[in-house]
């Protein structure tokens, strides 16, 4: 089979089911919730943070694309969870995966030396993972209060669901549509939280891969830790999941860790543990798609058989909604 025939899809496969990885981003307070219950003027450090990091973060993706004229997407804020900010990035070329980590572990050391001059008892954490879509991963859209669509669609989820999904990607109507993400990426990268600290920036396995097999002699390193395995809860079968990590700037003053430099690991040992890792559980890893690799025939240049058939599976469902409508 040619690569050819690995990547096609029909020609008017709607613009949201084409394949696209995406990489995503987590800066959560640390010390938030005794720092709230302990101080009666306790908002406007909430506020400094949604605002301030997200500045630090464009001001970061705008000076790294001054230095280096590369051409990559600005992390979006996805959405917050209280106060944790969740951003993501598309990705196209393996290089663009570096590249944003370099943004986001610039704009978390900037943001950490802004916040200790205004308070010792706040800090962040953060971690990142990767998911493909629309498959094994999905979007799924709501609608505003208010918003109208077409009546046929209203009492079929799936045609509604495809309709604010071709909507979005046609940049009509945002306005009124809300836009999330589920799937087992984004449960196992939500799962990390509890691994990551102000001083390791926990990655998910496929990331990690993703990054060993992207680095060149011409980038910075990235310095991956490996500490080990351990179960997360409801991950891969609860077998021991790798703990990766990149350590961000310098120790803070909330975290005790001093083991920080002790397990720097050797990029192709780390590579080949996550490839295994991967390979025994393909169904439930993200894989490794990037539109740029197509033309010139890279690693990551085709989608999974099984991955092509469930997309080609439910668009052939809302075709058959449609007739039924």
């Amino acid at each position: 089979m040619s690569l050819h025939e690995r990547t096609a899809f029909p020609a008017d496969l709607p613009e949201g089911l084409k394949p696209r990885l995406r990489l995503f981003l987590s800066v959560d307070l640390v010390g938030s919730t005794a720092f709230k219950q302990s101080r009666q003027e306790w908002l406007p450090a909430m506020l400094n943070f949604y605002r301030d990091f997200d500045q630090i973060v464009h001001a970061q993706h705008r000076a790294f694309r001054q230095r280096s004229n590369a051409v990559i997407p600005t992390p979006e804020l996805w959405k917050t969870n209280g106060d944790e900010l969740l951003y993501v990035c598309e990705l196209a070329t393996r290089t663009q995966a570096v590249e944003a980590i370099h943004i986001w572990l610039a704009a978390l050391s900037a943001y950490r030396c802004d916040l200790a001059t205004l308070t010792e008892d706040l800090d962040v954490k953060s971690r990142a993972w990767i998911g493909l879509f629309p498959a094994p991963n999905c979007e799924v859209f709501f609608r505003r209060g208010g918003a109208e669509f077409r009546s046929d669609c209203e009492d079929d989820p799936v045609l509604l669901q495809a309709e604010m999904r071709d909507q979005w990607y046609a940049g009509k109507g945002r306005e009124d549509i809300v836009r999330d993400f589920v799937g087992p990426s984004i449960d196992t990268g939500f799962r990390l939280s509890s691994w990551a600290t102000p001083r390791r920036m926990v990655l998910s396995a496929d990331l990690a891969f993703l990054l060993s097999t992207s680095m060149t002699a011409e980038d910075e390193p990235l310095p991956l830790h490996f500490s080990g395995a351990q179960k997360l809860r409801g991950v891969v079968d609860n077998q021991p999941y790798p703990m990766i990590w990149l350590p961000v700037g310098a120790v803070p003053r909330t975290d005790k860790d001093d083991g920080i430099g002790r397990h720097l690991s050797d990029p192709i040992l780390l590579r080949s543990y996550c490839e295994a890792i991967i390979e025994q559980n393909y169904k439930v890893f993200t894989p490794l798609f990037l539109s740029d690799e197509i033309d010139d025939g890279g690693e990551f240049a085709w989608t999974p058989p099984f991955i092509i058939n469930r997309i080609l599976h439910d668009w052939n469902l809302e075709k058959r909604h449609k007739l039924a409508a």
